[in-house]
């Protein structure tokens, strides 16, 4: 066998175990999944190679194509022995209609018999096998969208691109009977205006696939950032319901603590009333306050989250709100300064040495409703992301509370800017109430 020859073998090899990776799910991940991968495809090449050598047309030793593609199913992806056995033999008729069929188009073209085609010249036989390569792989996204088990798999797209691929095999097939004298003068004015119209197809056909690509894309943005409001949502309700709990246990534990106060009291032992009533007195000093009703619902959710947040990792928070705020939409006004605090008390986490401070200050001006929010920073913001972006090692998926409150913003007809100052980062917000408001 010729070294083109194991070339082929070895592309071949890809895009058989490339097939029936591309119509299961795969069990691994990173290195462990290119890892069998391309065990996979050495496998299925030094079998197609020991076959070449064995025989010029496998026949029935083919089975063994499909043997080896089930035998990596089991191994590296997701599903049934079955449906392994059944996408590795559809594989094998695939490789075996893809060479021959090609080989017999071309003697159909020439007028040359099979075994004039078989001897042609290593060049001659490179140029049909890739040829063959790349009927295999539209016939192979053929049988993927009949097989395959992927939730994000896209037949349309798939039946676009492997159209378009035969297409061209039929351009490259007609092409390699021109250069062996098998067309006459009109047939290649025809085969020119083919090549052209291609073109343009093919053009069109990049530009619908970038589109579907892009809507794509944007959907799956879209999904991620519904999933984390959900994710964000049960988290408050948690944390809410978890304060909830601390309260009955307080409530419990303090009437509890004031029943046996007041039977020691009864007994006339003040010394240790007076003592358990100044352990009392330092246990509720430090029992975090829950915030004051604001006439907002969406703002009191977000104070609540907040408070215990901050107690934990040591964040000095304070909030003042003046006026009622019940004019701006609960969850507008909720969302906006959920998000506020969050980056904030995320800002505040990156300080190692020094006080970590955060501090909001919402106002009614009789037009609308100002924030103001400043927390303490371990480097300047301004000069390190002017922009806002967030900084997380997979910022694709993140960066959405900002988003948020931006469409905020923008949606209540308000103003936003930020600066610095004494190494805190603060932020203005201001939010113009509604007509009819």
């Amino acid at each position: 066998m010729e070294f083109s020859g194991y070339i082929i073998n070895l592309i071949s090899s890809f895009l058989a175990v490339e097939y029936i990776n591309y119509i299961f799910i795969n069990k691994f991940t990173g290195w462990k999944r290119r890892s069998v991968f391309f065990g996979g495809c050495m496998v299925y090449f030094m079998v197609v190679t020991a076959l070449n050598h064995i025989t010029t047309f496998e026949g029935i030793l083919g089975f063994s194509y499909a043997l080896v593609l089930a035998g990596y199913g089991l191994l590296a992806l997701k599903g049934k022995l079955q449906d392994f056995l059944l996408a590795g033999f559809l594989w094998m008729l695939i490789a075996l209609v893809g060479t021959y069929g090609i080989l017999s188009v071309m003697s159909i073209f020439t007028g040359k018999e099979l075994e004039e085609i078989l001897s042609m010249g290593e060049d001659q036989l490179l140029y049909a096998s890739l040829i063959a390569l790349v009927v295999k792989f539209c016939m192979g996204r053929v049988a993927a969208s009949m097989l395959c088990r992927r939730e994000d798999f896209s037949r349309q797209e798939n039946g676009m691109v492997a159209a378009a691929f035969g297409f061209m095999c039929f351009l490259a097939v007609a092409i390699f009977c021109m250069e062996v004298g098998g067309m006459s003068a009109g047939q290649r004015y025809w085969l020119t205006i083919g090549i052209l119209i291609s073109e343009i197809g093919i053009i069109i056909l990049l530009g619908s696939l970038y589109k579907s690509l892009v809507n794509y894309q944007r959907e799956k943005l879209e999904e991620e950032c519904r999933r984390r409001m959900e994710e964000e949502r049960r988290e408050a309700l948690l944390d809410v319901y978890r304060i909830g709990r601390e309260i009955n246990h307080w409530r419990h534990d303090m009437l509890s603590k004031l029943s046996v106060l007041y039977r020691m009291q009864s007994n006339q032992k003040y010394d240790v009333v007076k003592e358990h009533m100044e352990e009392l007195y330092e246990v509720l000093k430090d029992y975090p306050e829950l915030p004051q009703p604001t006439g907002n619902e969406g703002l009191d959710a977000a104070l609540m989250k907040a408070i215990p947040k901050c107690k934990e990792n040591g964040i000095i928070f304070h909030y003042f709100v003046l006026g009622n705020m019940e004019k701006i939409e609960s969850i507008a006004m909720g969302t906006l300064v959920d998000n506020l605090l969050n980056n904030g008390i995320e800002a505040c986490m990156e300080i190692t040495e020094g006080s970590r401070e955060l501090e909001i200050v919402m106002q009614h001006t009789g037009t609308g409703v100002e924030i103001l929010q400043e927390n303490s920073i371990a480097k300047s913001v301004i000069q390190n992301n002017p922009n806002l972006q967030s900084r997380k090692e997979d910022a694709p998926w993140h960066g959405f509370g900002m988003k948020s409150i931006y469409h905020i913003v923008e949606e209540w007809e308000g103003m936003y800017e930020y600066w610095e100052e004494e190494e805190k980062f603060c932020q203005r917000i201001y939010l113009t109430y509604r007509q009819g408001d």
